[in-house]
């Protein structure tokens, strides 16, 4: 595998080379994911037993209790003769 940079893509997409353009895009495309997971694997080596929770770290727990629905307590309809008295 040649490593291609985005200029030999782009001259390669120009002149009307598609087998060698698609060979450099597939290039540096591997090398971008290859960096990408070197990074990651530095991070989670850092980070392995460091006890803290990191803030990309996505909590995947369910509620221990639902909340059970609470319904409006009835109140007595007071009607109009009763409040004139008052």
């Amino acid at each position: 595998m040649a490593d291609y940079t985005t200029k030999d893509a782009v001259d390669f997409a120009v002149d009307g080379n598609s087998s060698e353009f698609k060979n450099a895009a597939n290039d540096i495309l591997s090398q971008r994911v290859q960096s990408a997971i070197e990074l990651k694997k530095v991070d989670v080596t850092a980070n392995f037993m460091s006890g803290e929770k990191q803030e990309d770290d996505v909590e995947d727990t369910l509620p221990s209790e639902v909340e059970p629905e609470v319904e409006p307590e009835e109140t007595e309809e007071v009607s109009d003769e009763e409040t004139d008295e008052i």
